[in-house]
C-alpha cells in the first residue's frame, strides 16, 4: 500500500500513551491523524500531555479527533465529561440550550487539544428499533433533527473545534448495525439536516457504510456517493466511517479481498488490498480504529505492539452549566427508587458499556440492589417483592430475541407487585418495550444516558409522588 493511501488514513491508538513502537509508526507513514476511544482517555491530564505529544509526531494538517457526540457515545467523558445525549435535547426542542451545550462539550475537548469531533448525529429515527443510533439522534422529526443539527454545529464551531455531518445517508432508518453487517439504508436517507448542518458551518461529512439498496454497495466503496457529497453546500471534507466495520466484509469479499473474522475487523490483520479498495471509494479521509501493522509495517527493528485492546477507563468529571440545565428543564418528573431495587441490564458486553455494582454505589443510590442477568431470565425470584425496576440499554430490548425476551417478562410478572414505577435509562424504545415485561399497573419514566452520568442524574432527581408516565433527559 502506498504512501499516499497512508497518508488518507485517521488511526487509532492502543491505549492512553503511545509505545515506541506507534511512535515509530507515524514518524514513518504521517498520517492525517489520529481517532481517540475510551482506551485512549484516563484524565484530563494525560489526555491533553497525548494531543501534545500526537501534535509534535504528526505532520502538519493533521487532525486529533473523537467520537464525542454526547448519552453513549462520548468517548471522552473520562477527561471531558459526558455531554447529554442528543435525544434528550430534542425532547427539550430548544435550540438554543443545544447550540450552549455543544458549544461547552467542544471548548473541553479543545482545552484537551482535541481539534475535530465527529458530531453530531444528522441521523433521523426513522426506526424505533434502530440498534446503533438510538438516542444519538435528536429525534424522528426531520424539521426538529434539522433545527438541532444546525444548533449543534454552531455550538461546536464557536466552541472552537470543527464539526463533521454523520452518517451519510441516514443511519436512522436502519434496522442493523453497520459494526456488525450489511446495513440497508431503508427508509434513513434525509438530506435536509445535512444540508442545514453545512449552512451551519460544518466542514466535514462522514459516510456511513450504508447500502441505499438491500444488497447494493456501501456508499464508502462508491466514488459516486463521496463525489455526491462533495457537490453539497461548502464542498465538505469526505470521510469513511470505521474501515473495519462488518459491513464492508460482504461487498470486498465479492471482490476477492476478505478478513478474518466477522464483525469487526483487527487492523492489523487487513491486507493492502483492503485499503486499496476503500481509497478507491473516494472519500477524502479513512477512519480506522487500529493501526494497520500489517499492511503498513513499523521498522522490523522497533518494539513489537502489543495486542489490540478495547479497555475502558472512566472518571468522575465536573460539568458546564449548560449539561444540569437540560436536566433543570426536562418534562416529568423522578424520583430515586426506592429498595430494594430490581436492576435489568440489557446492555452487559455492549461496546458503550455497561453499569457496574461501583457506578450504583458511586450514584448514592439505595442498596440493596438486585440484578436480574437479562441472559439468565430463569433466575431466582428476588426474596423480597421489588416495586422499582431500573432497566439500562443502549440497544432495544428486541436484540435479545423473541423468546427470551417474553421468557424474561413471564419471570418479571411473576416476581413483580401489580404496581410499581419503572425508570428506564438508554434507547428511546425501551420505554415502549417495557411494556412486555412489567405488570399492566406500572408507571415507566424515561432517561436517555445509560451509564454511571444516568445513575447519577437518577439519584440526584427530587422526590415526586407517582403521576403520570414522563420522560426526562
Amino acid at each position: 500500500m502506498s504512501g499516499d493511501v497512508a497518508g488518507r488514513l485517521v488511526v487509532g491508538l492502543d491505549g492512553p500513551r503511545l509505545s515506541a513502537a506507534e511512535r515509530a509508526w507515524l514518524r514513518r507513514w504521517r498520517p492525517a491523524g489520529v481517532i481517540l476511544f475510551e482506551r485512549n482517555v484516563a484524565g484530563p491530564a494525560q489526555l491533553g500531555e497525548l494531543c501534545a505529544e500526537l501534535r509534535a509526531l504528526l505532520p502538519p494538517g493533521a487532525e486529533i479527533m473523537a467520537d464525542h457526540e454526547g448519552g453513549p457515545v462520548s468517548v471522552l467523558a473520562a477527561a471531558a465529561g459526558r455531554p447529554p445525549a442528543p435525544y434528550a435535547l430534542g425532547r427539550l426542542d430548544d435550540p438554543a440550550l443545544t447550540r450552549a451545550v455543544h458549544g461547552d462539550t467542544a471548548r473541553a475537548a479543545a482545552a484537551l487539544g482535541v481539534g475535530r469531533l465527529l458530531a453530531p448525529c444528522a441521523d433521523v429515527l426513522v426506526q424505533p428499533l434502530n440498534p446503533v443510533i438510538g438516542a444519538r439522534s435528536f429525534g424522528a422529526d426531520v424539521d426538529r433533527v434539522v433545527r438541532h443539527v444546525a444548533a449543534a454545529v454552531a455550538g461546536l464551531r464557536e466552541g472552537g473545534v470543527s464539526a463533521t455531518l454523520k452518517h451519510w445517508p441516514g443511519h436512522g432508518g436502519t434496522d442493523a448495525d453497520s459494526h456488525d453487517g450489511p446495513a440497508p439504508v431503508g427508509e434513513g436517507a434525509c438530506a435536509a439536516p445535512f444540508a442545514a448542518g453545512l449552512e451551519a458551518g460544518a466542514d466535514a461529512v462522514m459516510l456511513g457504510h450504508l447500502a441505499v439498496t438491500r444488497g447494493g454497495l456501501p456508499a464508502t466503496l462508491d466514488p459516486e456517493a463521496s463525489a455526491a457529497v462533495r457537490r453539497l453546500h461548502g464542498a465538505p471534507r469526505t470521510l469513511a466511517d470505521d474501515i473495519t466495520m462488518g459491513a464492508l466484509r460482504p461487498a470486498l469479499s465479492a471482490r476477492g479481498v476478505g478478513a478474518p473474522g466477522e464483525g469487526l475487523a483487527d487492523p492489523a490483520t487487513l491486507s493492502p488490498a483492503w485499503f486499496a479498495a476503500l481509497a478507491a471509494g473516494g472519500c477524502d479521509l479513512l477512519l480506522c480504529r487500529g493501526i494497520p501493522w500489517g499492511a503498513l509495517p513499523a521498522d522490523p527493528d522497533g518494539e513489537v505492539p502489543a495486542a489490540f485492546s478495547t479497555s475502558f477507563v472512566d472518571a468522575p468529571v465536573s460539568e458546564p452549566a449548560s449539561w444540569g440545565e437540560l436536566r433543570r428543564r426536562t418534562p416529568g418528573e423522578l424520583r430515586s427508587p426506592a429498595p430494594p431495587v430490581l436492576w435489568l441490564d440489557a446492555t452487559a458486553g455492549d461496546r458503550w458499556g455497561a453499569l457496574g455494582d461501583d457506578d450504583w454505589a458511586a450514584a448514592g443510590l439505595p442498596i440493596p440492589v438486585l440484578r436480574l442477568d437479562a441472559a439468565d431470565p430463569a433466575s431466582p425470584a428476588p426474596g423480597t417483592a421489588c416495586a422499582s425496576v431500573v432497566i439500562t440499554s443502549h440497544r432495544p430490548l428486541a436484540g435479545l430475541g423473541a423468546s427470551r425476551l417474553a421468557a424474561l417478562g413471564d419471570h418479571c410478572r411473576a416476581v413483580l407487585p401489580p404496581r410499581g414505577r419503572a425508570v428506564v435509562l438508554g434507547h428511546p424504545a425501551l420505554a415502549g418495550e417495557s411494556r412486555v415485561l412489567l405488570p399492566a399497573g406500572w408507571r415507566v419514566d424515561a432517561l436517555y444516558t445509560a451509564d454511571a452520568a444516568g445513575l447519577a442524574d437518577l439519584a440526584a432527581a427530587a422526590a415526586a409522588s407517582p403521576g403520570p408516565e414522563g420522560e426526562t433527559g
